[in-house]
């Protein structure tokens, strides 16, 4: 089923008027690391661009310094000599409805099992994640709505499989683990083993570091929302297929400007207030 502007508009979480931070979506992100400051940074900016009410971020001191000079707003949750339990910790006293794990994550990424067996609340999964899964072949906790978040490349490796089908592999997968998956390429196809969505939105000008981590934000902030309204696997199926839709319908709108070239994930972030107000015309 192809994704259009009026499935959008008819099913994106409108804020209320009487409403406030605590209810419009509490999203916390585990993710960042030396090498890879940036991809935090992009999570925290997606989520917030999307409604999110309150956006926290568990990392690394060198990229809470990062985040916090690009987005003030964000909620900042050091990890050091202990992150496992720090993180427990930060799940406890934040509350989150929806976990961001797995950007820019490198070496932390072994704990992400341990993580979601824990906190027991959906989560957005990506990157060094779902390398983890499928390198450890670990199983995701079970009877929780995940969204896994796969490109090619790592879809091939959580299947087990030299070549896939794009049209069918995120069905596939997400039979596989009980999630809904979302492959990610010129067509990306959202699926929850039943109903499989398409969005045609996008341009090349995607295939480039860092628009994989604001789509994963985006998402976010949409599922935290969209819990207030639908049960979780619905919840998790539309937040990922209107995430995709409006991830390329911001990277469109950039394009526009920049050309397919030269455009740049931090570009896209500031499009989404944009694609959002036109989509819902």
């Amino acid at each position: 089923m192809k994704i259009t502007k009026q499935f959008f508009k008819k099913n994106f979480p409108k804020i209320k008027k009487d409403s406030y931070k605590n209810i419009n979506g509490k999203v916390l992100i585990i993710a960042g690391s030396k090498t890879m400051q940036g991809a935090a940074v992009l999570n925290v900016l997606g989520a917030y661009r999307c409604g999110a009410g309150m956006v926290a971020l568990a990392s690394i001191p060198e990229v809470i310094k990062a985040t916090v000079c690009t987005v003030p707003q964000a909620l900042v949750l050091p990890l050091e000599k202990q992150p496992l339990m720090q993180i427990k910790k930060y799940i406890k006293s934040f509350q989150p409805d929806v976990l961001v794990i797995g950007c820019g994550l490198s070496a932390l990424a072994k704990e992400t099992i341990n993580i979601l067996k824990f906190a027991k609340i959906p989560a957005v999964i990506d990157a060094s994640s779902l390398t983890f899964l499928a390198s450890a072949g670990g199983k995701l906790p079970k009877n929780i709505p995940y969204i896994l978040t796969p490109h090619i490349g790592e879809m091939k490796r959580l299947l087990k499989r030299k070549a896939i089908n794009t049209e069918t592999a995120a069905k596939e997968l997400a039979q596989k683990t009980g999630a809904v998956c979302l492959l990610k390429g010129p067509v990306t196809y959202i699926s929850d083993g039943v109903k499989t969505y398409e969005s045609h939105s996008g341009n090349c000008g995607l295939a480039k570091a860092g628009s994989g981590d604001i789509l994963a934000g985006i998402i976010g902030a949409l599922y935290a929302r969209l819990l207030k309204n639908y049960n979780g696997k619905k919840a998790a199926l539309y937040a990922a297929a209107m995430g995709a839709y409006l991830h390329g319908c911001a990277a469109d709108l950039t394009a526009k400007e920049t050309g397919e070239t030269s455009l740049l994930a931090t570009d896209i972030t500031n499009k989404i207030p944009a694609a959002i107000k036109n989509l819902l015309k």
